[in-house]
Parts: structure tokens; C-alpha cells; sequence
């Protein structure tokens, strides 16, 4: 046993992160104490729950300590690997009891014990968390995660509905690959989950939608037949870092003619991210690639301080000359709209274009949208737009709809789009949302447009920026719908909306990610 402090210091007012949370709070807390467990210390917990991130969570001596691979009730011996002010790290080393509802993953390099229940000490996978948990338990975990947020971090006690989902495999419509090498060979790999800058080459991956992997793998092969043993970036020589392939259900730059066409031919893009921006280099990969078939679309993007294909987006534009593609079509007609009232059509988007990975879900989502019961039909804003799928939807059931996205290309896009379908019932806004809401507080309603009946949030992971909340607090919209792929920034911004004039009237999520932690959730609030 560990004797006290013999130099105690006072209490004090200190901020914490709280990785269940990925929120920092504030707490009064003994600073004093010292660490009652030990790096390089090994141990028996039994694991209580998972956090955020979907790793098992034990209190060993009280301290909240996080480990990979391990599920609720299991009880395993571990080892200390990091110690935070308010939390530890540890990797298993050996499972005593295992849940009943553990499962064996598709995955091969998924972290799973063997068949004594002993860990290796290989790198694993760290695209998925939740293979090794069965499918039901998964979605009770991430609802019961999407109430418990919004309980501790909003404090909102509100009913949270069983998850909406659909085909837990092959799913994915995009993937961002590194390179690996495996027994000599180069594959495709992705980050390892025990280090960030580590790859892991996998050999398949079920969560991928089966023509994206069979695109990936021919763009791969048709480089490694080019480049050779120079094609692996390893830190000082070597052509390419990794990858970004995505696969369409549409096909390059449609007339608006046959833009509501509904089946349309699968294409692929990828986008390379490379060492250097060589031109003879360029040149030899845009060869190489020309024979992919149905690859419509290739970028290069070279960053000197990227260490792997998880780059700046913003960067990575202002690397393109004019910020047009290297090589083939600089848009994509994409269709996702089988939940359009008035029958399919096609979205024009760009290789760099935000879309939901899960097109099925996406489908189902946008549909939900469409479904709510708004109390006026008015006025209708969608406040972070991308290429306007869900705003021209709305369009259908509101007399005025304004889209507004701060990214310029996806702005012109949706213009495009409207354009060639005769679309002229929403009004484009190409400004950030805040500064839009921040001009609308300033003026009232003596900018010339109406007090929106809706307004749709649907914000990067962050959430929205507080003049948003503001003014919508202020304004008052009928209805709200809030889209968040991060329970803890929108149970913070529910609260902002909830402590005086809004209310939440559903609270309904959404498994977009089968397999790992993210869960997508919608939150329709009506003025008080």
C-alpha cells in the first residue's frame, strides 16, 4: 500500500478531459494525490462499460483506467501503459472471464485474444472497435452512449429511441488507405490502433463496400507494377503515402438531360496522397492509372508535413492548380435520392465534396428529415448544406429554402446542379453559418427574408459556433433538426437551446458506422 503525501497541496479549481466524454469540463479536485497505479504495472480489472471510443473501462484504486479489446463484464489481466492526470492507459495481456456476448471478428488483424484468451503483441486494425461485440449489444451500447451524454454533458433526461440501422457490412463508399508492407509485399494498410503513425496491412475489409476494395486493389497493383520497390514512402524515399478511393453510383458530368436517370453506371475516384508533387512521377502514376477501369477522376496532393493519407483539407486545395483534377472529370453526378418525393435524381459533387460514407443510412437519415412534423412550411434553412441533397428535399414542403455552406466549391456545385435540373426554389448562401446568423441577430428580420419556420443543423464534429445557438435562441424557429455525429458536442449545444425556448420532441440515432464507436443521431426540437 501506498503511503501518503507527506507535502499535500490544497484543492484547486482544475479543467479535465474526460475521454468518455471527449469534452473538457470543469472540477474541483485534490491535485495532491499521488498516482495510485504505476506504468509498466500489471493487474486484474473487471471491465464496467465502454467509452467513447468503444475500449474497456475499469476503475482500478479509482482512477478510470481505458483498455482496447476488452467488453463490459469481462475480467482480465492488464498492463499500465499511460497515466494522465485523471485517467490511465492499459493494453490486455490476458482475458480470465470473457462476456457472453463476445464474438470472433471477420477481421484478421482485429485486437482479439486467442483461444486461452492470451493477447499478442502485434499491431492491430484501428478501424474497427466492435467487431468482437454481437451486433445487438453493439446498438444498445452506442443508444445507451447517446443518452448518457446527453444526460451528463447537457443534462437532458429524454427518451433516446433504439438505433435505426441496416446492413452492418460493406458499407463504406469511401476509405483513406496507408501503405504497409507484409511479408515484403506492398498492400494497403490502415492506422494501427495502438500507433498513430503505424500501419497495419490488412488483407481485405469487410466494412468497405466490395467494389470500392476491388477498385482499390487495382489502382494498387497497376502502381506497383509502375513504381516498384520506389513506390512505399518509408520517411526518406519512395513516391506515395497513401490513398483516398471513393466510389460513385453515378457517372461523370451527366447533361441535365439525364440527370434524373435512375440507375447510373458505378465509377471510382482516388485521390493520391504522394511524397512529392515530382511532375515525371506524376506523369508515370497518371499513366499508370489510365487503364483502371471506371476510374473517372485522379489527384495528386503532396504536403511535406504529412506524415500519412490523413490530411488538411484546406491545404490539400490550395496544392491544386486552380483546384481542378490532375486528370479525368472534375465532378461526379452521384445519385442518392431513392427517398426523393418526387422520384430520383442525380447530385453533381466533387472528388473533395463532403457525402455520408453509408449511403444506405444516409438515405434513411435524410428520409427521417422529411418525415418530422414541422408546424409551418414557410421558410426553411439548412445551415451546413455540402452539395444541398437534403435542402433541395425540403424544397418540396417549404415555400422559401436557403442552403448555406461556407465551402465554395460545394456551393457552386449545388448551384450547378439546381441549374440543370430547373431548380430555382432555394436561395445559395456561400458564407460560414455563424457569420450569416451573426448578421441576421445584428438586423432582426430587416434583412428582407422571413422568421424561418425550420432550421436544419447539420455541423462538422465540432458542433455549431455559439452565434448560431444565439441566435437561434433569439429568432425562435418553430422547429429545429440538430445532425450530429458527436454525442458530446450536440449535448452541449442542446443545452445552450434547451434552457429557455426549445424542447426535444424525438431523439432518434442512427448506426451510420457499423463496427466502430460513431454513431449518428437527429434531434427535432419545437419552440416552446
Amino acid at each position: 500500500m501506498q503511503s501518503p503525501n507527506p507535502n499535500p497541496i490544497p484543492q484547486s479549481l482544475v479543467l479535465l478531459h474526460d475521454p468518455t466524454l471527449s469534452i473538457m469540463s470543469v472540477e474541483i479536485q485534490e491535485t495532491s494525490r499521488e498516482f495510485p497505479l504505476n506504468l509498466g504495472q500489471q493487474l486484474t480489472v473487471e471491465i464496467q462499460r465502454l467509452n467513447s471510443q468503444a475500449e474497456g473501462t475499469a476503475r482500478p484504486e479509482g482512477l478510470a483506467t481505458f483498455i482496447p479489446g476488452l467488453l463490459p463484464e469481462e475480467t482480465a489481466q492488464i498492463e499500465i501503459e499511460k497515466i494522465a492526470k485523471t485517467f490511465a492507459r492499459g493494453k490486455a495481456l490476458q482475458i480470465d472471464r470473457r462476456s457472453s456476448h463476445r464474438q470472433q471478428p471477420r477481421c484478421p488483424v482485429h485486437l482479439n485474444p486467442d483461444e486461452s484468451g492470451t493477447f499478442d503483441s502485434n499491431l492491430h486494425c484501428g478501424g474497427c472497435q466492435l467487431q468482437i461485440y454481437q451486433r445487438e449489444k453493439e446498438l444498445e451500447h452506442k443508444q445507451e452512449f447517446v443518452r448518457d451524454n446527453l444526460s451528463r454533458v447537457g443534462g437532458l433526461k429524454v427518451d433516446v429511441k433504439p438505433l435505426v440501422h441496416g446492413h452492418p457490412w460493406g458499407y463504406r463508399n469511401k476509405m483513406s488507405f496507408s501503405l504497409a508492407l507484409d511479408q515484403g509485399e506492398v498492400r494497403w494498410g490502415l492506422r494501427a490502433l495502438e500507433e498513430n503513425e503505424a500501419s497495419v496491412a490488412i488483407p481485405s475489409c469487410d466494412i468497405a463496400r466490395p467494389e470500392l476494395w476491388k477498385s482499390a486493389q487495382t489502382i494498387l497493383i497497376a502502381l506497383v507494377e509502375e513504381f516498384g520497390s520506389d513506390l512505399m514512402w518509408d520517411g526518406e524515399k519512395g513516391y506515395l503515402r497513401g490513398a483516398t478511393v471513393r466510389v460513385h453510383t453515378g457517372r461523370p458530368n451527366l447533361p441535365h438531360q439525364e440527370m434524373d436517370r435512375a440507375s447510373l453506371d458505378p465509377c471510382s475516384v482516388v485521390i493520391l496522397a504522394v511524397a512529392s508533387q515530382d511532375m515525371p512521377l506524376a506523369l508515370r502514376a497518371k499513366a499508370a492509372l489510365a487503364s483502371v477501369p471506371d476510374l473517372k477522376t485522379f489527384l495528386s496532393y503532396s504536403d511535406p508535413r504529412a506524415t500519412n493519407v490523413y490530411y488538411d483539407r484546406t491545404r490539400f486545395l490550395n496544392c491544386l492548380p486552380n483546384r481542378e483534377p490532375f486528370w479525368g472529370e472534375a465532378v461526379i453526378s452521384e445519385e442518392l435520392s431513392s427517398w426523393h418525393t418526387t422520384g430520383p435524381w442525380a447530385t453533381l459533387v466533387g472528388p473533395m465534396n463532403f457525402l455520408q460514407v453509408n449511403d444506405e443510412m444516409a438515405e434513411r437519415l435524410y428520409s427521417k428529415v422529411l418525415s418530422l412534423d414541422f408546424e409551418g412550411n414557410g421558410f426553411a434553412i439548412d445551415a451546413f448544406c455540402g452539395v444541398g441533397i437534403l435542402t433541395r428535399a425540403l424544397a418540396d414542403r417549404f415555400e422559401q429554402v436557403m442552403g448555406i455552406e461556407l465551402d465554395t466549391q460545394s456551393i457552386k456545385l449545388a448551384r450547378n446542379t439546381a441549374r440543370r435540373l430547373n431548380d430555382c426554389r432555394v436561395e445559395w448562401v456561400s458564407e460560414p453559418a455563424e457569420v450569416v446568423f451573426r448578421a441576421w441577430n445584428k438586423g432582426g428580420h430587416g434583412t428582407g427574408r422571413p422568421k424561418p419556420d425550420l432550421v436544419v443543423l447539420d455541423p462538422p464534429r465540432k458542433g455549431c459556433q455559439k452565434e448560431v445557438l444565439q441566435t437561434l435562441n433569439e429568432v425562435k424557429p418553430k422547429d429545429v433538426v440538430y445532425i450530429s455525429c458527436h454525442p458530446a458536442a450536440l449535448a452541449r449545444d442542446l443545452k445552450i437551446l434547451c434552457k429557455k425556448n426549445f424542447e426535444i420532441v424525438e431523439t432518434q440515432p442512427f448506426d451510420l458506422f457499423p463496427q466502430t464507436h460513431h454513431v449518428e443521431t437527429l434531434v427535432h426540437l419545437k419552440a416552446k
